[in-house]
């Protein structure tokens, strides 16, 4: 909600809420977490509720940043001139729908209406759906439990600047990605800026992408799968923190929980693409 729209009784509700939340987290540390949190740089410590006005502006600034970039990427798209770091994003989601087992080896692709005076003998035009990394957690409550976990651990690594694209959720420390969240087929795929020669014969479980160049950066591929992964992912998490010299502050967990959409409503918010695609005719 608009801070403009948030009543005095709302903000000091929120304020309340806040309070709580940052004791409990000062605790927990040892020391006072005030002006540590990610919304502490909007802070004014003049104004009545600071931290729950802190707050909504920087709701808003994510939420503006977030419409600027799907504004961006929707006009990319339109003018067919995608920039590299798109396309890297785009094969992100092509390697990664292949653990997904709804996809189907195609012979040609279009987005418009299929002229069936085209189709060649024993093929047949096929409506699938590119499913954005978005659709697939809204469509997903588990993975969202599990996402908020690995997100809200992320969060807690000061100066990470995250970014949301239709592929996956980059995330960059001083200009260098260092971690990157996607999903492939219906699981949470954490990759990570470690090396995985340095967790061999460990307790986690991991593939080695380095060998692909679009995960150079981040070599270290971590299925979310349960709430063990988790545990793991986080670990990893302050492994990738202390190798890249993150500092690690508190932060006020955050619910990433999005209510259940259908894919009509996802197509009409362009979430998911519907495309056709030619495939061999299956033999009765």
């Amino acid at each position: 909600m608009n801070m403009d729209e948030m009543t005095d009784e709302m903000l000091a509700e929120r304020q309340h809420v806040l309070d709580v939340d940052k004791w409990l987290a000062s605790e927990a540390a040892g020391y006072d977490l005030c002006g540590s949190f990610t919304f502490c740089a909007r802070c004014d410590k003049t104004e009545t509720h600071p931290c729950a006005r802190a707050e909504a502006r920087h709701m808003a600034e994510l939420e503006k940043e977030t419409e600027q970039f799907e504004e961006e990427e929707a006009l990319l798209e339109e003018n067919e001139d995608i920039p590299a770091e798109d396309a890297a994003e785009e094969e992100i989601a092509a390697a990664d729908a292949s653990d997904d087992d709804e996809e189907e080896p195609a012979a040609a692709e279009t987005p418009a209406a299929a002229d069936e005076s085209e189709i060649p003998a024993g093929y047949e035009w096929v409506t699938r759906y590119r499913r954005s990394f978005k659709s697939r957690l809204i469509q997903n409550e588990k993975m969202q439990d599990f996402y908020t976990e690995v997100r809200n651990a992320l969060s807690e690594l000061a100066g990470l600047r995250s970014r949301v694209s239709q592929a996956c959720e980059n995330f960059r420390f001083h200009g260098d990605r260092i971690a990157r969240l996607s999903v492939g087929g219906k699981t949470l795929t954490l990759y990570l800026a470690l090396d995985p020669d340095a967790y061999e014969d460990t307790k986690y479980r991991y593939e080695d992408v380095s060998d692909r160049k679009t995960y150079a950066e981040t070599p270290m591929k971590v299925r979310v799968t349960s709430k063990r992964m988790v545990k793991y992912a986080k670990e990893l998490i302050a492994d990738l923190a202390a190798k890249h010299e993150v500092p690690v502050v508190g932060h006020i967990p955050m619910d990433y929980h999005a209510p259940f959409e259908d894919d009509a409503a996802l197509i009409k918010k362009g979430l998911i693409k519907p495309y056709n695609v030619l495939v061999k005719k299956k033999k009765k």
